[in-house]
């Protein structure tokens, strides 16, 4: 799997995720399309390769065209922008949930040496729950059936976890748990190097993002062979008096 392979997994994935063509996300435009499939959500956007995809509940797309006429994708991120942003969502009975950044590995570099005594297992994942590394990986079980386990034993005791999810059948999620005494050495990069050459080995592309980078560190994740791909922008329902009262979500 070269970095085109990759690139062309994350399409695929946005594409669908986000109701899109492969045009829109080559575009370099702000694009609005509709959500498919939100749940409570009235909006969730992408920002990939200089485009943005805006996928909105039907009843917002007029709103959304106008504010992004004659825009260009960099406008997003402006902080005026992301007010006006919140200004329209909130009119909807809605506010910006988060903002995460989404990393996927270069996979052009060499295979990574394990520091640390490795076991990777595909099934039995229990007997490892009671871990202290583990608390901060299992915790993502929400995200997709766990694939890969990895273990990392120094001196017979597991002082690095970590974890694949399948979310989708091209991507799959990482996430790592480090004991403390070792948080400030180089085994949360080893462990994550290792786990994402594991889910390559698979033929998948691993990524991290959102909730599962609690414990990667942008020099982590960089040392580790990640780069920074797609940006999320995602709402979520208002809870206030007015709504309460009012009845408008």
């Amino acid at each position: 799997m070269n970095r085109p392979d990759v690139i062309d997994c994350v399409k695929k994935q946005l594409i669908a995720d986000y109701n899109c063509t492969e045009k829109d996300l080559e575009s370099y435009k702000l694009v609005v399309t509709e959500l498919k499939n939100g749940g409570e959500r009235a909006m969730k956007a992408v920002c990939f390769g200089g485009s943005a995809v805006f996928s909105v509940k039907p009843s917002m797309v007029p709103d959304f065209k106008r504010i992004f006429e004659g825009k260009d994708p960099n406008w997003v991120f402006e902080s005026k922008s992301l007010i006006m942003l919140s200004e329209i969502l909130y009119l909807h009975g809605h506010n910006v949930d988060n903002i995460y950044e989404y990393y996927v590995p270069d996979t052009s570099l060499p295979k990574t040496e394990a520091k640390y005594d490795v076991e990777i297992i595909e099934s039995g994942f229990d007997r490892f729950k009671n871990e202290p590394a583990a608390k901060d990986v299992f915790d993502l079980e929400s995200h997709g059936p766990i694939t890969l386990v990895l273990a990392a034993r120094k001196n017979g005791k597991i002082i690095g976890m970590a974890a694949a999810f399948e979310e989708s059948p091209l991507l799959w999620r990482v996430s790592i748990g480090i004991v403390p005494e070792e948080r400030f050495g180089f085994a949360a990069e080893n462990v994550l190097a290792l786990i994402k050459d594991a889910v390559i080995e698979k033929g998948k592309v691993p990524y991290y993002g959102g909730p599962s980078s609690r414990n990667i560190s942008p020099n982590t994740g960089s040392a580790a062979g990640f780069f920074p791909c797609w940006t999320q922008i995602q709402s979520r329902p208002r809870d206030d008096e007015f709504l309460n009262l009012h009845g408008t979500r």
